[in-house]
């Protein structure tokens, strides 16, 4: 196994580094031109997050027998995914907004479509109408300033930019307060030339204030969703931006020849100046991160239809993989906002190994989540000042993790202070603490599956044809439960003792890529020179940028495609066109496709083409391919492990301690195979196998567990294709 030669990341003995930053743990994951990899993990530094990175760095380097200055020196690619930003949306802790909006309307962001109340809120909220409340804003209205202006759907000029006002309008919300301005004007999307003058004048009478304008955020119709993104990048910008300057300046210190690129939520890698210019971008870069390598690995490894499931610290963050690709998505719900951000498909919950145990006196239940404890203090067991019981003091308690070794930043648990937490919150119940810790597993258990379901069954797809991937520092302990839930037959556990740190290597593996978009109006039947107009300008956009950063023009692949829907609709469908150049003929071609993706969503007749049809967005996706090293096969012996050592575990499906054996996982090899109940730890991971079940390493090094007859009968086929050798 090598990597292609060409590749510009992974080429000439250089090191491809990753690094996540999750909400307990940092991750980094370093691979090799022929596909070696080394890992390393440490406790998230919440107040300086920079410091976190490096940390992990330097432990990924320390395996490898460098420092961290001579890794970050040989280095070909150092990439992150980074939470800096959504941090300060979760946490409200960003920059003081004013906002610029089209007189009239500047209480876009109050009536939110008035959709306000139920946007991104729980179940019990909804039911709850008297209870319920518009989400907590991102700005003041006092700092919102109505600019005498207006433009028409057209892009025609109806009313004419008041600047003197605007000059006073800007003036005032710096004395107001305002360290950053967000600028949103009605159809700017058509035409910018109003939003680009505020830029302007902005420069002018405020310099040095971050500035972001809708039309480069967010060009799409749809007053609410683009206002709200437009402010919640201008929320975040300046605290990015100190963020990447003491990154890139101490990377300097440390030798790194090559400059930072960062992960975005669409999946592709993008320069340090796009991410200080749209710091929007890299929301829920990590997640995504383990969802592209379970797309591109899998499909390597012959698993084209996955569920990926990434538990670690504060959440579970999932996403379907179908015949190895990531559905996308265009409009999200950030802190209950809807937001326009194209990413991939992953959805979270806030279940994951540090989420907090609590009961609730309204309703006289146990609950879990989703509050995590987060890095800082974490979970009671690892005695850094948590209070709170958590999931993962709950595994301890049952014996699913064990005492035994120290794990990532030279953490130890501390069994006893695990027991006094939950026998304090069992109390309250009426349970002891192993049947309140029973309990906490099995509500969370419960919570993921939860999700998976809603992933799965409501929208129409099995889940039965699919593998689930559990990969995350938690996920190796609970995927046996929520896959069985589900009727999944198979979990894999990739390339084990990597599992833990699976979103940093997808990150160190992703591909450059970039997405330039244009709102259009173009109906049947279409004007092919409108359609290759709109594709020449994008096209024209994504040379622009390839120029700035420097890719070699040869490497370059385009991607094109149209957003469509029938006349008289209002959602959209994406029509795919490929990387091939789009001409006339193809043109003809699209109302075809449209209705042949049209059916493929929503089934078959669903189309209703004599009511005519719409382009509504043209868009092109710039993006240089990584040849990511194919993990190498190696020869399988079918054989029982090395004898294991032996602890007492609680099994919910024997609803008692079990003695079971545990295995060093690092003394796996392929062809071994253990029957559960069994448990297989790593210094970063555990994973149990559950009674009924039996683990198999396969030919790459995965943990492939198979869920037992006596939880779902006979076996069916095989989800698995064929690979070659």
């Amino acid at each position: 196994m090598t990597a292609r030669e060409t590749d510009p990341a992974l080429a000439g003995g250089g090191f491809s580094v990753g690094v996540d930053i999750g909400g307990t743990f940092t991750d980094c994951a370093v691979i090799g031109t022929d596909g070696a990899y080394w890992t390393g993990k440490v406790a998230t530094t919440p107040d300086a997050l920079s410091a976190g990175f490096f940390d992990a760095v330097a432990a990924a380097a320390e395996t490898m027998g460098l420092s961290c200055s001579e890794l970050l020196g040989k280095a070909t690619r150092v990439a992150h995914g980074t939470t800096a930003g959504i941090n300060a949306l979760v946490t409200r802790t960003g920059a003081d907004v004013g906002l610029v909006a089209t007189a009239g309307h500047g209480d876009a962001l109050r009536i939110m479509d008035n959709s306000g109340r139920v946007t991104g809120a729980s179940l019990d909220a909804m039911l709850d109408y008297s209870a319920s409340s518009i989400p907590e804003q991102f700005i003041a209205r006092s700092r919102v300033r109505e600019a005498i202006e207006r433009i028409d759907c057209t892009g025609e000029v109806v009313v004419p930019l008041d600047e003197p006002a605007l000059r006073a309008s800007l003036r005032g919300l710096a004395e107001d307060g305002a360290r950053a301005i967000a600028v949103s004007l009605l159809w700017s999307h058509v035409n910018p030339a109003h939003e680009q003058r505020v830029r302007e004048i902005a420069a002018e009478e405020l310099p040095g204030l971050f500035v972001t304008c809708s039309h480069e955020i967010a060009p799409r119709i749809g007053e609410y969703p683009r206002t709200a993104t437009t402010v919640m990048n201008a929320y975040i910008g300046p605290l990015m931006g100190r963020y990447l300057d003491a990154l890139e300046t101490r990377a300097r210190e440390l030798g790194c020849r090559t400059e930072i690129v960062f992960a975005t939520c669409e999946g592709g890698l993008v320069d340090l100046e796009t991410v200080r210019r749209y710091p929007l971008l890299t929301a829920q870069s990590g997640p995504v991160g383990g969802a592209l390598a379970s797309a591109t690995l899998g499909t390597h490894m012959g698993f084209d239809n996955v569920i990926a499931t990434d538990m670690g610290g504060t959440s579970l963050d999932a996403s379907l993989i179908e015949h190895g690709r990531v559905g996308l998505t265009d409009e999200t719900v950030v802190e209950r906002h809807q937001v326009y951000l194209r990413k991939l498909a992953v959805e979270s919950i806030g279940t994951g190994g540090g989420s907090v145990a609590w009961f609730d006196e309204g309703k006289q239940t146990l609950r879990v989540g989703p509050r995590s404890a987060g890095a800082v203090p974490g979970p009671v067991c690892y005695r850094r000042g948590g209070t709170e019981p958590t999931v993962t003091d709950a595994d301890l308690v049952l014996g699913l993790l064990g005492t035994d070794g120290p794990l990532a930043s030279g953490l130890t648990l501390d069994y006893d202070a695990a027991v006094e937490s939950i026998m304090e919150l069992g109390e309250r119940i009426g349970l002891g603490p192993v049947e309140c810790a029973a309990g906490i597993v099995r509500i969370a258990d419960n919570q993921m599956e939860d999700l998976l379901r809603r992933m799965t069954v409501q929208q129409g797809r099995d889940p039965r044809e699919f593998n689930v991937w559990a990969f995350g520092g938690a996920a190796g302990l609970h995927g046996g439960l929520y896959a069985a839930g589900l009727g999944v037959e198979e979990v894999t556990v990739p390339l084990a003792e990597l599992a833990s740190v699976w979103s940093a290597y997808g990150i160190a593996s992703a591909d450059m890529a970039r997405t330039f978009q244009r709102p259009t109006h173009i109906p049947t039947p279409l004007d092919a020179d409108r359609v290759l107009e709109a594709f020449r300008m994008l096209e024209a956009d994504a040379e622009r940028y390839r120029e700035r950063v420097g890719l070699a023009a040869d490497d370059v692949v385009l991607h094109r495609s149209l957003e469509m829907k029938y006349a008289m609709q209002w959602y959209s469908v994406e029509v795919p066109l490929g990387a091939e150049p789009v001409d006339a003929a193809a043109v003809a071609q699209i109302p075809e496709r449209f209705a042949a993706a049209y059916e493929q969503r929503y089934g078959a007749g669903t189309g209703y083409g004599e009511g005519g049809m719409i382009v509504t967005t043209a868009r092109v996706t710039m993006s240089v391919p990584t040849t990511v090293p194919r993990p190498p096969r190696r020869p399988t012996t079918p054989r029982q492990p090395t004898t294991p050592t032996r602890r007492a575990v609680y099994w919910l499906e024997r609803k008692r301690f079990v003695d079971t054996p545990v295995y060093a996982g690092k003394e796996l090899r392929p062809g071994d195979q253990v029957n559960g109940p069994a448990i297989i730890e790593y210094a970063a991971t555990t994973v149990a196998v559950r009674p009924g079940h039996r683990m198999v390493v396969d030919d790459f090094g995965n943990l492939v567990i198979t869920i037992g007859a006596a939880l779902l009968g006979e076996r069916g086929p095989s989800r698995r294709r064929e690979v070659e050798a």
